[in-house]
């Protein structure tokens, strides 16, 4: 699959722009969306025709975002505060209110990158937090949003994982406070 003559720029477009992301530093550099889903055997109804990346730094990447790779590319970049606050809100925030937070996000930016990064930090289980697929024309949309590859920086995006999935609630969160276990460690 991944020998595909159709993903080969795609998949130099990734490597080029992991090389080009080492100078800020990045925590991490997701692979998402259509791309990530075929790759890991799911064919869609269409081939990839774009690559999907989250990248997590405190060095905003202008220069690799304005660049050309010969594809079409969609990077997004968070803040190492921006994915923490996210993991927060999974974490402690009661469901009727981390889901008006993270679906405001949504309106605001008028992009569901928030919602794709909180089904990517819950797996699967996305859909049991509350979280509902995007839907397109009135169809529920189908596409497990939670798929992803991580690129770089694997143990630091697992220690997030495991921090944003292990479900505290609200009556917690002052406790976890007085203990200085509230913010996630970056």
């Amino acid at each position: 699959m991944e020998n595909d003559p159709h993903l080969a720029p795609m998949l130099s477009a990734i490597e080029r722009i992991r090389s080009d992301l080492q100078d800020y530093h990045p925590k991490a550099l997701l692979l998402f969306g259509s791309l990530a889903r075929h790759l890991a055997g799911d064919p869609g109804d269409h081939p990839p025709n774009d690559v999907d990346l989250l990248v997590i730094t405190n060095n905003t990447p202008f220069l690799v975002m304005k660049k050309d790779y010969g594809c079409e590319v969609e990077l997004h970049s968070f803040t190492v505060d921006r994915i923490a606050g996210i993991a927060r809100i999974l974490r402690y925030d009661s469901l009727a209110s981390a889901l008006p937070k993270l679906y405001g996000r949504v309106l605001a930016k008028e992009h569901a990158i928030d919602i794709i990064a909180a089904a990517m930090l819950l797996g699967t289980e996305y859909g049991s937090f509350g979280i509902e697929q995007i839907e397109i024309d009135g169809i529920t949309d189908r596409r497990d949003y939670s798929v992803h590859r991580v690129l770089m920086g694997k143990k630091w995006w697992e220690r997030l994982r495991q921090y944003a999935t292990e479900r505290r609630g609200p009556l917690m969160r002052f406790t976890d406070k007085m203990v200085d276990a509230y913010e996630f460690k970056a």
